[in-house]
């Protein structure tokens, strides 16, 4: 091999690793208690991609983080609460994120219109956190922006519990198809559906609880498409799950074995509804609606099993 190929190519590894390490030899971590009259806003003014942001207490505020900021976790250690503060905010949203790669874990998410609001393309990972009492929804992504669901509890949303639209991806209840530890979410007691997919998005749904929603369970519709596997789908107030508008539901998929969806309490429609040119494929597990098992109109796809 030649001998200068060797060298530049060693010397490129060496600058990458070196960098690598800078970023994580200069990575901070900023405290804030929001009780001794500190706030998460101030504390975010100043942080640096690789930064840790520690809080506590109850943050009256409106938290954004700004397209430019990368790689930032906040972390509420389970003893955080932000409560949007109402008119006035500088986003209705109690949350806002339109910045790449931000961790948001160990938060009580009270209020705003949307609790959590991804929109860019942003991304990031949402770990452990309680959504309570959005307006419209408990975990809104548009725009492109591709989110981690994982280890949340999403409720009492005047909406949606979760919301997916414009071309977005999320991953709910599983960090990536090829891992197959889960993390599953509790999505409940919203005003309308529990999970909401449409205008082009996707999502991998997988080991969650969604129950008690006034809506269906999962709707997936306007050209976009979920892969649903081993939920807990039951007592909500629609179907099960709805597939419409040229949408389409696997119910299974690969790389992953996970068991079929379940029900323990019936749903108030239909187990599985499809219409206006959807489809559906893959077991039915136990699913089951009060309108019985399925409800799929001319024109679909049906490959239930």
């Amino acid at each position: 091999m030649n001998k200068k190929f060797m060298s530049t190519k060693t010397g490129y590894a060496i600058l990458v690793a070196g960098l690598c390490f800078s970023v994580a030899a200069n990575a901070a971590t900023v405290s804030v208690d929001c009780d001794a009259g500190g706030t998460i806003t101030a504390a975010l003014a100043n942080v640096k991609p690789g930064d840790t942001v520690l809080a506590s207490g109850t943050c009256n505020e409106q938290v954004s983080f700004a397209p430019e900021m990368v790689r930032i976790t906040l972390d509420g250690q389970k003893k955080t609460t932000i409560q949007h503060p109402g008119k006035g905010a500088s986003s209705p949203h109690t949350v806002f994120i339109r910045g790449k790669y931000i961790t948001v874990k160990g938060i009580t998410v009270i209020g705003g219109l949307d609790g959590i609001h991804l929109a860019g393309p942003a991304s990031a990972e949402l770990d452990g956190n309680v959504v309570n009492k959005a307006a419209r929804a408990g975990i809104h992504i548009d725009k492109g922006s591709i989110a981690r669901i994982l280890n949340n509890t999403v409720q009492d949303s005047g909406a949606y519990g979760i919301d997916i639209t414009g071309v977005s991806l999320a991953y709910i209840g599983v960090r990536i198809p090829r891992i197959p530890a889960l993390s599953p979410n509790t999505i409940r007691n919203n005003g309308g559906s529990g999970i909401n997919i449409e205008r082009s998005s996707e999502a991998w749904i997988v080991g969650n609880t969604i129950s008690g929603n006034k809506g269906s369970g999962i709707i997936v519709h306007r050209n976009s498409h979920a892969d649903v596997m081993a939920n807990v789908i039951d007592a909500n107030g629609g179907d099960a799950i709805t597939a419409s508008f040229n949408a389409g539901i696997n119910l299974k998929s690969e790389p992953r074995k996970d068991r079929p969806n379940q029900t323990a309490q019936a749903n108030g429609g239909a187990a599985i509804r499809c219409s206006v040119g959807g489809y559906v494929d893959g077991p039915l597990g136990t699913l089951a609606g009060s309108r019985g098992a399925k409800a799929i109109e001319s024109g679909c796809v049906d490959r239930l099993e």
